[in-house]
């Protein structure tokens, strides 16, 4: 049973077929629901059709990366379209948060917010202007503490959206223990 709680977080990891906004568009979709400890609570993840029209524009480097991953084929297999994907992800969302209350969080999330904004206003709508950016955590430690291994988490970036959010929220925890701690 879901109990919303302006606490929890919504982590939104997508996979697009570029970085452009304007041009290019999601492909997969992944969502973790987690509480303030960040123990998750809800996981969803769906590839979204596009037509072959939009796989066609990706660059070579993009093409090959999804390809590798089988995204890309099973993008062209999958029944879910865009408007079902932002539904399943609003349903989840709403059914754990509060209106404007969840806040949205990953790595380099606020490229995944302007992809989000373009192709899912409903759940741009309802989520908070607030975003917990893992990457910025990430920037500072390098800043503050060069490449001091035990600040450092590796990066693990696998192009699989739910992979990827668990690396996130992995890399988040290793950061609360090592720069966050409590004396």
């Amino acid at each position: 049973m879901r109990t919303q709680s302006p606490e929890n977080l919504v982590w939104i990891d997508l996979e697009m077929t570029g970085l452009d906004p304007q041009s290019d568009v999601i492909i997969q979709a992944a969502l973790i629901i987690t509480d303030s400890q960040l123990n998750p609570l809800e996981e969803y993840v769906c590839d979204i059709w596009q037509p072959e029209s939009a796989l066609a524009q990706m660059t070579p480097f993009v093409r090959d990366m999804h390809a590798k991953t089988g995204l890309t084929e099973r993008v062209r297999q999958s029944s879910v379209d865009l408007g079902r994907a932002e539904r399943e992800l609003f349903e989840r969302v709403a059914g754990w948060c509060p209106l404007r209350a969840g806040v949205l969080a990953g790595n380099s999330v606020g490229q995944d917010k302007k992809f989000i904004e373009r192709y899912m206003p409903m759940l741009a709508g309802y989520l908070s202007y607030r975003i917990i950016d893992v990457s910025s955590l990430k920037l500072l430690a390098k800043l503050w503490y060069g490449d001091a291994a035990q600040f450092i988490k590796p990066e693990a970036g696998a192009h699989d959206a739910l992979v990827d959010i668990k690396n996130s929220l992995a890399e988040l925890s290793h950061y609360r223990e090592h720069l966050f701690r409590k004396e």
